[in-house]
């Protein structure tokens, strides 16, 4: 985020020469006590002074109020937002000060930024309203402007300067009283640079922004603090809501501490504004506006044109508890402020002023509409003249506080005279604003000049691939060309359209902008001219900017969860398109089990956030972890760390009961009923709340019967008739009252109760078998259990029957899914390839009558009369042999080299994936290896070589240098050199 001290790196270089100011012969130093720390200001582009070429010169003078705010303004870096203010903007800005006139030319830009953006509040006397431009500041004041400009309220103008003192890292003199010198003025400037702002950064953190130069002047005098060449160092302050108001009936103001992140500050997703406290108002993307002290939200009501509170009454307005600050800090809890809306002020016209040749534009006092839900106004409202000239109006178009209007022929020099509401007051499509009061028919005149002047150009950003050009005043245009560093070549080119008069316009460049000073070519269209209202056409031009070198990666500024179908993740900066949507850059999975979760990647049109979209919706009430593994910028740099973010998640759907996990145990007389949440555990172990009948009528509950929570969304229900009837073909069904869950929601969102018909009993089976070693598998069961019996379980398809058996248990334990796993120990080994060593392929089963049983009570089903695969999971093995048939002969690798066929063959316990093998796979010592394949049913690998030299030796080395696979994917890592005899060797 851009603040006001980073408007751009230009400002904070350029020295601003005061012209208007007296000149005054230099002061003796030695009667200064700041002269050196001017100097220093002056080579860090903050101060400039009387003299460009001295800035001891006039330090011993007084200091003025509006020198005060130009200090200020070229301290905090908005001097160039102050001068391209309009004399309009100014004139408006200055209406409500009494002195306005007092204020010198060089002085009124910065003199009404200030009031506009609550820096100067001026004073009052004897009714009437002052600035006092002229009038020696005094400390106290100064001290005010500064406080206020770091982002604190200030109480008490009489405290500031103890406040400023106070405020960590602040340097100045705390004794410091009355009037000021311009001498003194510098020492409190000075000091405060290490001053920390409410945002948690310090002034000159804040004023140095991206400016690397000036990062390094300041690192180099001890300003900042840099660690490690890492980030520079400052505290982060808690966010908190200053102010809520209702500046109207149809627009909201919000206050903050700090400066806001503006993709945070203006997601309508992080407010709420209900009318009369109860009946919620929907905002649009376009409805909140961060202001230009990035502190202020204003929300306007426009999801219509007639939306808006109710007067005189009482707005509820709630500050997500996910909004977030510039420095990355959120509320941490919902803010929610009682609002007064009180609109009793008429609206009236601020100013009228032609914006065009047959355009015209009209500023109300507050929103405006004609009680109808329509921007296109009724134009007999309106009645525009030049002396006895009327012209016809055939267009206006209503937007909030504005009201555009189109006449039929270009406007005559000259005074023009307009007349709001010229139909009479009495039609009910009078202009008035939302508390229903209308706009007095009234005439305001204004002296149109023809503007001549042609639109000036300036870079306003150039940063990674985009390039913002600004303009003097509104312009369209389409097919607008802007190079790079070469205006001949087409891969440099960017290319914009602006279908609507604007005093921006944004290039995409396919690449990123080279570093540096980078030259720009805008070259205009030869069918849609780049035009102002005028007609006049913005010429063909060269420019200049500088694009400063991106080195650092992107961050993660905050994470929203949208109840539990998606998540937002938002970084401070444009990302990489295929990183950033690619799914394996980012994990989410459930706390409780580590299940991931499936989801899809949406990038957002301004490439600074992605949303998570789940194929499923999240649990209430669960804890989940996202885990970004991988994300980077349009620049190239990457994160060097995976970011986590945990979340539990809220409770968003009605409760229901999941049919397909119920179960029962009949022959216990058990009844499982499982809960899609967790429940209000009152309710849920009530046994009014439920009846059962096993085939016929329903009953309650009794005394003999038992409910008993097994988890906060499973209960278990002892129904005595059930176990009494000892028959485990019984169905039970059970008709459950309309509890509700933790946050107070039914079942079913209904007041019905809810029947589970057929309740199958619970069906524990081994759902798979994995050769984990030759002489162990492991077995996974669909369910948790109790306790298991390595007994049950048996070897199938043995050449000889029960040749192999199970002889006992090595380990149990719980999966993720929350299944118990147990590994079984064999008397013999098994083959890698899961055969018994004479090509029988071998599965489990189990015992006719298994004792096996689930932690809800369920033996484990026979499964006598099924075979269940035995997954290979074992990795394939170098076969050994005696290769002379001598005992005491130790065995060696089988590896068999024939080099008149030019072949070296390698035996292995089982097939090798033959796709998975290169020439690389191996190396073999003097020969070169041509071919490798893997026959089929063969267990072999077979390379082709050829020596490398004449007389090779017979006595060589096999290395295996990459992991074989076998046909089940199982990977045998690099080992030792096998030594092999080759024999016939011809070369």
């Amino acid at each position: 985020m851009r603040n006001l001290s980073k408007f751009t790196a230009a400002v904070l270089a350029v020295t601003l020469v005061l012209t208007s100011m007296t000149a005054v012969f230099a002061a003796d130093s030695a009667t200064l006590s700041n002269a050196d720390k001017a100097v220093t200001l002056r080579d860090l582009g903050l101060y400039s002074g009387q003299d460009a070429n001295d800035p001891k010169v006039g330090l011993e003078n007084a200091l003025t109020t509006q020198d005060s705010l130009i200090f200020l303004a070229k301290l905090f870096g908005y001097y160039d937002a102050a001068s391209k203010l309009t004399a309009d903007n100014v004139d408006e800005a200055l209406a409500k000060f009494d002195d306005a006139a007092s204020i010198a030319d060089y002085a009124k830009n910065v003199v009404a930024y200030s009031a506009t953006n609550s820096v100067l509040s001026g004073s009052t006397q004897d009714g009437k309203f002052f600035v006092g431009a002229k009038d020696t500041v005094t400390a106290a004041r100064f001290a005010t402007f500064m406080l206020r400009q770091m982002g604190y309220t200030v109480a008490d103008f009489r405290q500031s300067v103890a406040t400023l003192a106070e405020t960590k890292g602040s340097k100045i003199d705390a004794t410091l009283t009355g009037d000021l010198t311009r001498d003194a003025a510098i020492g409190v400037m000075f000091g405060a640079l290490t001053a920390e702002k409410a945002s948690g950064k310090t002034v000159i953190v804040d004023i140095a922004g991206d400016n690397a130069d000036l990062k390094a002047k300041a690192e180099k005098i001890g300003l900042i603090e840099s660690i490690s060449g890492g980030p520079i160092r400052y505290v982060q302050v808690e966010l908190s809501v200053v102010s809520v108001k209702a500046l109207n009936t149809k627009q909201v103001e919000i206050k903050f501490n700090a400066e806001m992140d503006k993709d945070s500050a203006q997601d309508e997703a992080n407010y709420k504004i209900k009318d009369q406290g109860n009946v919620e108002k929907t905002l649009t993307t376009t409805s909140c506006k961060l202001g230009y002290d990035k502190r202020t939200v204003t929300i306007t009501l426009d999801s219509t044109v007639q939306d808006c509170l109710t007067n005189a009454s009482k707005a509820k307005v709630i500050v997500s508890k996910d909004i977030r600050a510039v420095n990355a800090k959120k509320l941490g809890a919902d803010k929610e402020v009682e609002v007064e809306v009180q609109d009793g002020l008429l609206p009236t016209v601020k100013e009228v002023k032609a914006i065009g040749e047959r355009t015209i534009k009209i500023t109300f006092s507050e929103p405006v509409h004609c009680n109808n839900n329509t921007k296109t106004l009724d134009p007999v409202n309106f009645k525009v003249v030049s002396g006895t000239y009327e012209y016809y109006v055939q267009k206006a178009e209503l937007n909030l506080d504005v009201i555009t209007l189109e006449v039929g022929t270009k406007l005559v020099e000259g005074p023009v005279t307009l007349t709001v509401n010229a139909a009479g007051l009495g039609g009910t499509n009078a202009i008035q604003d939302y508390a229903g009061y209308k706009v007095f028919k009234g005439n305001t005149t204004f002296n149109y000049v023809k503007d001549t002047t042609v639109p000036v150009v300036t870079v306003k950003s150039a940063r990674a691939n985009k390039v913002v050009l600004l303009f003097s005043k509104p312009v369209k245009g389409s097919n607008i060309k802007l190079y790079h560093s070469d205006k001949t070549n087409e891969a440099y080119k960017a290319e914009a359209t602006a279908t609507d008069y604007a005093d921006e316009i944004t290039f995409t460049f396919n690449g990123v902008l080279p570093s540096g000073t980078l030259n720009l070519f805008l070259v205009n269209s030869e069918d849609g001219k780049l035009i102002d209202r005028y007609g006049i056409t913005v010429p063909d031009q060269s420019l200049t900017c500088h694009v400063a070198i991106d080195t650092t990666a992107p961050v993660v500024t905050g994470c929203e969860v949208n109840t539990g179908e998606s998540i937002k993740i938002v970084f401070n900066e444009e990302l990489d398109i295929e990183v950033v949507t690619n799914p394996d850059s980012y994990v989410v999975k459930k706390l409780s089990d580590n299940k991931e979760i499936p989801f899809s990647v949406v990038l957002d049109e301004s490439m600074k956030s992605v949303e998570l979209i789940f194929s499923a919706e999240l649990e209430d009430n669960t804890e989940y972890q996202l885990t970004i593994k991988k994300y980077q910028d349009i620049s190239g740099n990457t994160n060097t760390s995976a970011y986590t973010y945990r979340f539990t998640t809220g409770d968003y759907k009605h409760p229901v009961v999941i049919d397909q996990h119920c179960c029962a145990v009949p022959e216990k007389g058990l009844i499982y009923i499982v809960y899609s949440e967790a429940m209000n555990e009152e309710q849920m172990l009530v046994k009014a709340n439920y009846l059962v009948t096993i085939g016929g009528t329903y009953k309650d509950l009794g005394d003999n019967d038992a409910i008993t929570k097994v988890n906060d969304r499973t209960v278990r229900i002892y129904f005595k008739e059930l176990d009494d009837t000892n028959d485990s073909t019984i169905r039970p069904f059970v008709t459950i009252a309309p509890i509700v869950d933790l946050a107070g929601k039914s079942l079913y969102d209904s007041v019905e109760p809810y029947t589970v018909q057929s309740i199958d009993p619970e069906n524990v089976i081994i759902e798979e078998a994995q050769l984990i070693a030759k002489n162990k598998f492991k077995i996974v069961f669909n369910k948790e259990m109790k306790s298991v019996s390595w007994e049950d379980i048996k070897l199938t398809n043995l050449t000889t029957p029960d040749s192999i058996r199970v002889v006992g248990c090595e380990s149990t334990s719980i999966n993720s899914d929350g299944k118990t796993e147990v590994v079984l120990i064999l008397d013999k080994e098994l083959a890698t390839d899961v055969t018994d060593g004479e090509g029988a392929k071998i599965g489990i089963t189990t015992i006719a009558a298994p004792s096996s049983e689930s932690e809800w009570g369920s033996k484990l089903r026979s499964q006598s009369q099924f075979n269940i695969d035995l997954v290979d999971k074992t990795a394939p093995e170098i076969v050994m042999w005696n290769h002379d048939d001598v005992e005491s002969t130790v065995d060696i690798v089988k590896v068999i080299g024939n080099l008149s066929a030019g072949t070296i063959t390698i035996y292995f316990s089982e097939d090798i994936k033959e796709s998975t093998l290169t020439v690389d796979t191996f190396n073999v010592t003097g020969f070169t290896i041509t071919e490798i394949t893997a026959p089929v049913e063969t267990k072999t690998v077979v390379l082709t070589v050829k020596a490398n030299a004449e007389n090779t030796p017979v006595e060589i080395t096999v290395n295996q240098v990459l992991k074989i696979y076998d046909t089940a994917g199982n990977a045998l890592d690099p080992g030792s050199p096998w030594a092999v005899t080759l024999e016939n060797i011809t070369t």
